[in-house]
């Protein structure tokens, strides 16, 4: 490729520049021979500062180029927006709804639990209602009126689900190309200050104790691994009788029983626990046995025989605060726990709560305390 002057005397603007982009031939005219200078000097020059590609553009695309520039600040600016323009325009073309759909049922298939599945429906669902019906216009300023919206009517803990879950979803799209970026990862969102936790007085415990023991005797084992082990409700209801290891007082979650598909053996419960499993083992057999509805449903009606209010995970809650009031240590709750890498939390939420002297009491109930 070149780039040379030449003059044409046969017309009015005789000085004249030629080059040549592959077999196609280009030329520029000026009236005066500085003019043509000027723009064969600037025309040598880009060639060597940005390539022969260059050469291809016509002035009107340069003066385009030039304007594009100028409003957006920056070359790589320009090359950004064309980059996400190509993206947008190469998505592939499925609408939210079905996308939603799909992204549900690869979450079912790898087996995430019936919970996880409800809470993220009604979220997308209200998701996609809001948004725009084509990914195409899907952006982080709908995003972002979306959020500002729910904080009107919603609490800033609930506002928290409502961003994290639309981001792994898009996170998700956008590996399948349905969308280019997730719009969810710059939105902000308010500070979440955490309620104090809600536990049990040693005597509220008794009570429901002792109302299971005389009407429901299955629930019995469930009361004692949310209180003595502080496992959470639905972790409870997927452990069977051969999860107990009573000889060597410990509990196996394999991993088809986990909620991370990752196997754990937790041991170093205090003694108690073990004589309430015992107990429950010689009232029911089948004390092992419930579904997470039935205990949920079977631990409301006994918190209302026994008059005791019963708050979100207060049994969880009660274990935290009574084992680090005992102990004074959050890492050693915290392996009980499965949460072997933060123990702040524990520090922040349980600490001061109750005595070491409390702690000795819950964890010193057995079931000759309730008859």
């Amino acid at each position: 490729m070149s780039i040379s002057k030449y003059d044409n005397k046969k017309i009015k603007s005789s000085f004249c520049v030629k080059w040549t982009v592959g077999k196609k031939r280009h030329s520029k005219c000026f009236r005066t021979q500085s003019l043509r200078n000027e723009f064969y000097d600037k025309l040598v020059r880009q060639k060597k500062r940005e390539g022969e590609r260059i050469l291809e553009l016509s002035s009107s695309d340069a003066s385009i180029m030039a304007k594009c520039k100028e409003l957006l600040g920056s070359s790589e600016k320009v090359l950004e927006a064309c980059i996400k323009q190509h993206e947008a325009c190469n998505l592939v073309d499925i609408s939210p709804r079905e996308a939603v759909e799909a992204f549900l049922l690869e979450k079912k298939q790898i087996g995430r639990d019936d919970n996880y599945h409800r809470a993220m429906r009604v979220i997308l669902y209200k998701l996609i209602d809001y948004f725009p019906d084509s990914f195409r216009d899907w952006n982080e300023e709908i995003a972002r009126k979306w959020i500002l919206e729910l904080t009107q009517v919603l609490s800033a803990s609930t506002i928290l689900s409502y961003k994290k879950k639309p981001s792994t979803f898009c996170n998700w799209c956008v590996k399948r190309n349905y969308l280019h970026s997730n719009l969810f990862l710059n939105v902000p969102t308010p500070d979440v200050i955490r309620p104090e936790p809600k536990f049990l007085t040693i005597d509220e415990l008794k009570r429901l104790l002792a109302v299971a023991e005389e009407k429901y005797p299955e629930t019995l084992a469930y009361f004692a691994l949310s209180a003595f082990a502080g496992l959470r409700s639905s972790a409870c209801c997927r452990l069977d009788i051969n999860s107990i290891d009573f000889n060597k007082k410990g509990i196996l979650i394999r991993a088809d029983q986990a909620k991370n598909k990752r196997r754990v053996y937790l041991d170093g419960y205090e003694d108690n626990l073990w004589h309430w499993l015992d107990y429950a083992r010689f009232m029911d057999s089948k004390g092992f046995e419930l579904s997470k509805k039935q205990w949920d449903v079977l631990r409301a009606r006994i918190a209302y025989i026994a008059g005791v209010k019963m708050p979100h995970n207060a049994l969880r809650h009660s274990f935290c605060t009574y084992h680090v009031a005992l102990h004074g240590d959050a890492g050693k709750t915290a392996t009980l726990l499965t949460h072997r890498g933060n123990v702040s939390i524990l520090y922040e939420h349980y600490k001061g709560n109750a005595t070491r002297e409390d702690g000795k009491a819950w964890f010193s109930l057995t079931p000759n305390d309730i008859n």
